[in-house]
């Protein structure tokens, strides 16, 4: 039985229906449709479709995920260069307008500071304080040994009625006789000089000025100074009063003249 078995020849496997023999593949010709469109370049994305490839990893696996194609849609959103032509020119006319209005404002501000500073000037001329402090000094110097010049330049500093008053006062018999009978000399010690208004003109001035009237005669150091008054003895032997005094003066012909004196301290 055994035997029997081995002795028997294998049946032939028949071959399944519809196979057939593959045929070998053709060769390829050059310029053929296959290879034209192999060698083709691959199209442009649209504007409006675009195949996105993405080339990382999925996350469950490693293989390379094709995703979806997405639709660009336009934006809603306009870039600067999209504004609609002429959507600017009234912010630029708006400006213009503040410019012009700011430049106006400056002007207006810029007269009126002038016309204030010429209505009230915030300086006064130096000369006018130098001069009042020689004309004060002059006005109250008097040297008996040089008489006649102490008049002169007394009278040289004053203008108007006062001027005339001087001469008046200082004629013969009057203090001046008195000065020479006691050898006196006097002098004011000027201290400061302040300005208390100024016309628009700046030619005519009201000015206080602080000082010491000093008289020395022949007999002034004899005697004692009055209580309760601003006066005292110096040790040459002079009475040494202080004095505070209101000016009025005018420019005549580009000098300082003094017009009125006015005593405000009684010592």
């Amino acid at each position: 039985m055994t035997e029997e078995a081995g002795s028997r020849p294998r049946p032939t496997p028949r071959p399944r229906p519809g196979a057939s023999a593959r045929p070998s593949p053709r060769p390829r010709v050059a310029g053929g449709r296959r290879e034209r469109e192999e060698q083709a370049p691959a199209p442009a994305a649209s504007d409006s479709t675009a195949t996105v490839v993405t080339g990382e990893p999925a996350a469950t696996g490693g293989s390379t995920v094709v995703g979806r194609r997405a639709t660009a849609r336009p934006s809603g959103r306009r870039s600067a260069g999209d504004a609609a032509p002429g959507k600017d020119a009234p912010r630029h006319v708006t400006a213009l307008v503040l410019v012009l209005a700011v430049l106006c404002a400056a002007a207006a501000t810029a007269v009126g500071v002038l016309l204030y500073q010429r209505l009230n000037p915030g300086y006064v001329d130096a000369e006018l304080l130098t001069s009042a402090r020689s004309n004060v000094e002059a006005l109250y110097a008097y040297d008996y040994e040089d008489s006649e010049g102490s008049v002169e330049r007394k009278l040289a500093v004053l203008t108007g009625d006062l001027r005339e008053q001087y001469e008046t006062d200082l004629g013969q018999g009057g203090i001046i006789d008195t000065y020479e009978q006691v050898s006196a000399t006097t002098r004011y010690e000027v201290l400061d000089v302040g300005v208390k208004t100024v016309n628009d003109a700046q030619d005519a001035a009201t000015l206080v000025v602080f000082g010491q009237y000093v008289v020395q005669s022949a007999n002034s150091g004899q005697q004692e100074a009055p209580e309760g008054s601003e006066c005292s003895v110096t040790p040459e032997g002079a009475q040494s009063c202080v004095q505070t005094l209101r000016l009025e003066v005018v420019e005549e012909d580009g000098d300082w003249k003094i017009s009125e004196v006015v005593l405000l301290t009684t010592s």
